[in-house]
């Protein structure tokens, strides 16, 4: 859950809530709290360093003349019905054993146990929770009545926050409760306009600077660099240890002294309900001021010291060559329903706020600010070598760099936003395609002419997607410059696609992709032309199901292709006598067949050993595959004369195909992708149909297949859906991921049934949550009816 959201006031109404009894009206839902026969509201840290949760509980919220002894309270705990509400957890998860414990059941094993957290923090411990709660911020309604309590407090008019309220530009900010005070607190105090979080903080800021310089009597100046600057380093050293509390001994280590710092005012005392603590301690007023001042540090450093702080956030993102959010362990039953994360889930939540700061507050230094953004998109993968579509790039690798530019001070409107972030990508080297999805022909010309289409150093290759909203765009009428060297459509019609393609009709293009694009026979002849250009590097040509044969004879003149996607569904016998010419010429490094028919993989088959340079192969079809109700010989026997680094299959698990492709993996040492989905489980749950789940491959071929993939030591990434695991194949699973060094990515969707005992499933799950520490990893179960024939 986001900073600032309410966890804490949630926390506390519900212990309100209980202390009033069972007599009062509560709030809908609220009446089961009475259930409980004790309640108790700790904060995690104060579980630190306590033997006990009766110890705790003494220790912070009881008086020192409290006559119970610490047995006679622990066995109250044990014979009555708690709830413990522990707040924070984010603040004091580490080296809190008895915290862990608690989680864990592992201590008052029958206590009922909520427990709040900032976003990222708990991942690894979700399974041991039965629900999840996220608080989703003020709706409109909520926001006004918020703005009201603090207007009738403050007695101030109601009507002077209008325009705050109706401002669209921060809608997102006023959603947050903390800063839709310090929005209405503000606007009081200066009026003016503030339109992101960062600008938020630094009004705070100056003011609280303002008030602490005139209370010490010193300049703004000075108060800045005498004070401030060691405050942002206290904040920043926390921020880093993860530690919330500061220690008196850092605070008169700094070059102010302790009192200085006090005075500012982002500092209070750590106070417990009843004992003093034996060392006085301090905290700052909320984290996200912590770390507001820790970006502040980060902003003021040097460059190469802020560069390696960024590496630091994002290097488990790249450290084996790519990256995605770790997601939480995804338990399905009987079907594949639809995924359940969230922004929370992304490895970058703890450090965004942070790093959303520092790009807020490096907005006038353009250099620094596109250095920043550079560094993050070439650690996150954001133009990753194996995925060069851009509809494979998946949401939280893609849009972090976006999340984080929305919080640089000025707020553009939305077209607005999207062309000045184009300005400050074209000049990214680390960028060699941008995706874009324009709504007008206005909009287009608008984006193409900030990518600098015209010039030698722009960026080569452009991907023009129809956007929902799409209207008529007049693309003949562009202008895509000399320079243009890809492009790529995916999703319009038939007079779109013929406009796109007359403006390229002259250009020398390398890359050439036409995606899901509806095609007319003046396409087609525009197709076909643009295909006799010599220097054609890389071709996609897909349109739902429409066979592509016509074009084969072309594509086969080229000299130097090296990566074709193309449907191929009924080859006459002069297309398939092309279709060969293309594979033995051994120019292909990237061959993707997507929803071609028997004859296409029949070719494919016999000529693997004259396909020495092809590096990744995708077979796949429509939703799944359709080759595989067709009667023909296996696909896959001899593909082991292929180097292959990327392989992605869809096809029926069946004995054959899986010995041959375990006896294959020996022969491709540097295999780095492996996505093998096992098209009949994908096909039944597309269509609802749980009857038929059960797997061809049998249990020893299973394992064969996991002993093989131990051997794929540069295997970065690897997908298995509908695998079946069974009490036998547990050992062999995780011998595997154990195996894999280098290992960044895995996925595992697995079917059991009574072959896969309950502790032998628990281990397995116990096992891929620990792992969910090292690598990106999503994993989902799917029992099989009962009942069935295997």
């Amino acid at each position: 859950m986001y900073p600032g959201i309410g966890k804490s006031i949630l926390c506390q109404f519900f212990a309100y809530e209980w202390s009033h009894g069972s007599r009062r009206d509560h709030p809908r839902g609220l009446a089961n709290i009475h259930k409980f026969d004790l309640v108790f509201y700790l904060k995690a840290e104060d579980l630190k360093h306590q033997d006990s949760i009766a110890e705790a509980i003494r220790c912070h919220l009881l008086p020192e003349d409290f006559k119970m002894s610490p047995n006679n309270l622990e066995e109250l705990l044990q014979t009555t019905t708690v709830l413990f509400l522990i707040d924070a957890y984010d603040e004091a998860c580490v080296d809190n054993l008895l915290l862990e414990k608690l989680i864990e059941k592992k201590h008052l094993r029958k206590s009922s146990l909520l427990v709040t957290s900032r976003r990222h923090f708990l991942q690894h411990k979700l399974n041991y929770f039965n629900c999840r709660l996220s608080l989703e911020g003020y709706d409109k309604t909520q926001q006004l009545n918020h703005v009201k309590k603090l207007a009738e407090h403050e007695n101030i008019p109601v009507n002077q926050f209008d325009l705050l309220l109706e401002n669209i530009e921060i809608s997102g900010i006023c959603s947050n409760p903390l800063y839709l005070t310090l929005l209405c607190l503000l606007h009081t105090e200066e009026g003016g306009s503030i339109n992101s979080r960062t600008e938020l903080f630094c009004a705070m800021h100056e003011f609280i600077l303002l008030k602490a310089s005139g209370r010490m009597n010193v300049t703004q100046e000075d108060m800045e660099q005498q004070v401030m600057r060691p405050l942002y380093k206290l904040a920043f050293d926390a921020y880093q240890k993860n530690e919330y509390l500061i220690q008196e001994h850092d605070l008169q280590n700094t070059s102010c002294g302790m009192d200085a710092i006090i005075q500012v005012g982002y500092l209070i005392k750590h106070i417990t309900v009843s004992r003093l603590q034996a060392k006085l301690q301090h905290r700052f007023t909320h984290t996200t001021v912590m770390e507001f001042l820790a970006a502040k540090h980060l902003s003021l450093m040097a460059e190469h010291g802020r560069q390696v702080w960024l590496q630091n956030v994002y290097k488990q993102t790249n450290e084996i060559d790519a990256n995605d959010s770790a997601f939480p362990r995804l338990s399905l039953p009987t079907l594949w329903n639809k995924s359940t994360e969230t922004e929370e889930d992304s490895p970058y939540a703890q450090d965004e706020t942070v790093a959303a700061f520092v790009f807020g507050l490096l907005e006038t230094d353009l250099e620094n600010l596109v250095k920043m953004a550079a560094t993050i998109m070439n650690w996150t993968r954001f133009s990753g070598i194996f995925q060069k579509d851009s509809s494979n790039i998946r949401c939280f690798r893609a849009h972090v760099i976006n999340k984080l530019i929305l919080d640089i001070t000025h707020m553009w409107s939305e077209s607005d936003r999207h062309v000045s972030l184009l300005i400050e990508l074209s000049k990214c080297q680390s960028i060699d395609l941008i995706g874009i999805a324009p709504e007008d022909s206005k909009q287009l010309k608008q984006c193409l002419l900030q990518l600098r289409l015209s010039q030698a150093d722009s960026i080569q290759n452009v991907k023009i997607t129809k956007s929902e909203s799409i209207r008529e765009i007049a693309a003949r009428d562009l202008r895509f410059g000399d320079e243009r060297r890809g492009l790529h459509l995916q999703g319009f019609d038939k007079l779109n696609t013929c406009g796109y393609l007359e403006a390229v009709s002259q250009k020398t293009l390398t890359t050439l992709k036409v995606v899901n694009c509806d095609l007319d026979d003046k396409c087609r002849i525009l197709l076909s032309k643009l295909m006799l250009n010599p220097n054609l590097q890389h071709v996609s040509l897909v349109s739902g199901d429409n066979h592509m044969g016509q074009f084969i004879h072309l594509l086969a003149r080229l000299p130097e292709l090296h990566s074709l996607r193309i449907c191929l569904t009924e080859m006459n016998p002069s297309e398939r006598k092309q279709f060969e010419i293309i594979l033995k010429r051994n120019t292909l490094q990237e061959l993707c067949l997507q929803r071609c028919g028997v004859y296409a993989h029949q070719i494919l088959s016999n000529n693997y050993s004259n396909m020495t340079s092809l590096r990744e192969l995708r077979m796949v079809g429509a939703d799944c595959i359709t080759y595989n109700f067709l009667s023909m010989h296996p696909i896959l026997p001899g593909i082991q004369h292929l180097n292959l680094q990327v392989i992605q299959l869809c096809f029926y698990l069946r004995d054959s195909n899986l010995i041959a492709l375990s006896n294959a993996m020996s022969s491709w040492p540097n295999l780095k992708v492996l996505n093998i989905f096992n098209t009949f489980t994908l096909l039944n749950i597309l269509s609802g149909d749980t009857r038929t789940l059960r797997l061809q491959g049998s249990e020893t071929t299973i394992r064969r297949l996991f002993r093989a993939i131990t051997g794929c030591q540069y295997l970065k990434t690897l997908y298995l859906f509908g695998i079946q695991i069974q009490d036998s194949s547990v050992y062999d699973v995780c011998k595997m991921v154990d195996s894999l060094g280098q290992l960044n990515e895995f996925y595992l969707m697995y079917k059991y049934d009574d072959t896969l005992t309950k502790d032998a499933n628990d281990k397995l799950e116990e096992y891929l949550m620990q792992k969910q520490d090292e690598m990106i990893l999503m994993y989902t179960s799917m029992r099989l009816p009962d009942g069935e024939d295997k």
